[in-house]
């Protein structure tokens, strides 16, 4: 899934005067942390580093099928916070919250961790 589809569709969806680089940022942001949080400290990554997000047609990290709820659940909810609209920023941090739980047991059952260094006490 590319970056500019899921801002195409919460445009369509939710109608803001957010640009899309702000969109893209709030993208590479969440990206970032999955990447951190969960391909970094797993084994089988398809990637390495994350690329930068600069025109949209980047595909982001989470792939079908959790991704689609993911991205646009968290866009919804990062544009609720910048309107100051704190119910509906609540309610689609819950559905996030649920989608990228989802997302990260999924990696977790797929995906063996690293193993940390081994230490040794004398």
């Amino acid at each position: 899934m590319k970056a500019m589809e899921v801002i195409e569709r919460v445009d369509l969806l939710e109608p803001n005067d957010y640009s899309p680089e702000q969109k893209l940022h709030w993208l590479s942001t969440l990206d970032g942390k999955a990447f951190r949080e969960l391909v970094e400290t797993h084994k089988g990554a398809e990637i390495t580093e994350l690329p930068a997000y600069v025109n949209g047609g980047e595909e982001l990290l989470i792939g079908a099928p959790y991704g689609e709820d993911v991205y646009y659940y968290y866009l919804q909810a990062m544009i609720a916070a910048e309107n100051g609209e704190t119910q509906r920023y609540n309610k689609r941090m819950t559905m996030f919250n649920s989608a990228y739980q989802e997302w990260t047991n999924n990696y977790n059952r797929t995906h063996k961790p690293k193993r940390a260094g081994a230490h040794f006490l004398f």
